[in-house]
């Protein structure tokens, strides 16, 4: 009997990891598809200014109120040492690998077998997910830490309650509130209040006191740079159009690009095979969830929908990746549905056949949308080169349309306009500033005709770039 039962521990102990072996191929395949596909990919405007608060070498672009220092805390073991795009982008593709699986990893524990596996295939799936898998942006490390503080919290709240969970709630809250404050909040609600009325006081100190550690670095700024706290609400508010909207047709149009309808961007019309998709979450998500039954699963899609709601009814444009965090946590409840409708004869084939048209459609845009994205941000390295064929060298400052990226690229400092240049009635003040202080200055724009009055006496230089693409620098008088 003792040999017996020696031979049967290693089939129990290799199907105890086995999830865990699963879920860490969907996480080395969701870095290889980011370094094959997006990894070439050039900088973004917020990535730039995040970025450039800790790159070597590298001015500090403007800091505006909305924005918080988790994104940059994330990538400066890296930017510290150089600020080479492709070793962010390496680094960050391995990173999100990494926190795929630590984010999924709790959830093994409370839902053993597929579940865990199959929802973090489903969020790394996104096309969205595989775009921003590597970007220096707040949103898919948000996701990331929702996943694992609503799945750490439900394990903290089992009895008896485990120390090292709890520590993990604080843990991913506190990273959450570094990165976005806000949304952190409205993630966290549902589980601050659920501790409220069940009286469960170790969950809440947890996960009020992982808000407290970003929220008290957000207040401490915002005394030091921003006149304080509701000088800088309102002022993020203003900047972010915050208030009582309805911006889910935004959202819709958004589902198949652009990465931003805002600023006079055309969002385009509503793409019916994007739409079936993200109507389909919430309906499978709330099948999963009836058919599971647990505790864990509600409180996945509570946290996801509170996150979404505020996106959709108090924000004034949309973005996709606004709703990452929510897709992350309601892939959970998306895989306990899909695997309830795998398990009857009727449904298998339908739930099959649907999962594989949505990785498939996700798969076309991730080539389509990714190769778009990286031609255009393939200009601003371009226009940079050319830039110091001029003679630009730092101390430089750069102005207009994508400055902040190219200003990046060229070690300058920068200040991005979308499409007001300003300068009505004199030049603006930080070109001012820049000219005053001796330093190279030029206004970047996409035409030739001077976007602003004061631009009318400066030198327009054509920058000539492959492709028929066409940028203008502006060169102040006696330049």
């Amino acid at each position: 009997m003792a040999g017996r039962r020696a031979v049967d521990r290693p089939p129990v102990w290799a199907a105890a990891r086995r999830p865990y072996a699963v879920l860490a191929l969907v996480a080395v395949c969701f870095t290889v598809v980011q370094l094959v596909f997006t990894a070439r990919i050039g900088l973004g405007w917020d990535e730039s200014v995040y970025l450039s608060q800790v790159a070597r070498g590298v001015p500090a672009a403007e800091f505006t109120a909305p924005r918080a220092r988790g994104v940059q805390l994330l990538a400066a073991p890296v930017a510290l040492l150089t600020p080479s795009v492709t070793a962010i982008r390496w680094y960050l593709s391995m990173l999100s690998g990494i926190a795929l699986f630590l984010a999924y990893a709790p959830w093994i524990r409370l839902r053993p077998g597929s579940l865990a596996p199959l929802a973090a295939a489903l969020f790394a799936g996104l096309w969205l997910s595989v775009l921003y898998g590597n970007e220096a942006m707040p949103n898919m490390w948000l996701a990331y830490c929702a996943v694992a503080g609503v799945g750490l919290a439900c394990l903290a709240d089992r009895r008896p309650a485990s120390g090292l969970a709890t520590a993990g709630v604080v843990a991913a809250f506190a990273l959450a509130s570094l990165l976005r404050p806000s949304d952190a909040t409205w993630l966290a609600a549902p589980l601050l209040a659920y501790g409220i009325v069940r009286r469960r006081a170790r969950l809440f100190a947890a996960v009020a006191a992982g808000l407290v550690i970003g929220w008290a670095q957000w207040m401490g700024e915002a005394l030091v740079r921003f006149g304080g706290p509701m000088a800088r609400l309102r002022a993020a508010g203003a900047e972010n159009a915050t208030g009582l909207h309805f911006s889910l047709p935004d959202h819709l149009r958004a589902l198949n690009g652009p990465l931003l309808c805002r600023f006079g961007v055309e969002c385009g019309g509503f793409p019916p095979a994007q739409i079936a998709w993200f109507a389909a979450v919430p309906v499978v998500a709330g099948l999963g969830v009836w058919a599971a039954r647990r505790r864990s699963l509600l409180a996945a899609a509570a946290c996801g929908l509170s996150l979404a709601f505020v996106y959709l009814f108090t924000v004034g444009y949309a973005a996709p990746r606004f709703l990452l965090p929510a897709y992350a946590l309601l892939a959970l409840p998306a895989a306990a549905g899909v695997v309830w409708l795998c398990r009857r004869r009727g449904t298998a084939v339908l739930a099959v056949a649907g999962v594989a048209c949505y990785f498939a459609l996700q798969a076309r845009s991730v080539v389509v949308h990714g190769g778009q994205i990286q031609a255009a941000r393939a200009v601003n390295p371009a226009v940079a080169a050319r830039l110091q064929q001029l003679g630009m060298r730092p101390p430089c400052f750069l102005y207009g349309h994508d400055a902040v990226q190219i200003a990046y690229l060229a070690r300058c400092a920068a200040h991005g306009v979308f499409r007001h240049y300003g300068g009505r009635s004199s030049v603006p003040s930080s070109i001012r500033a820049a000219l005053r202080r001796g330093e190279w200055v030029g206004v970047i724009t996409a035409s030739r005709r001077p976007p602003a009055p004061f631009l009318t006496s400066w030198t327009a230089v054509e920058l000539r770039l492959d492709g028929g693409t066409r940028r203008y620098v502006f060169l102040p008088p006696g330049h």
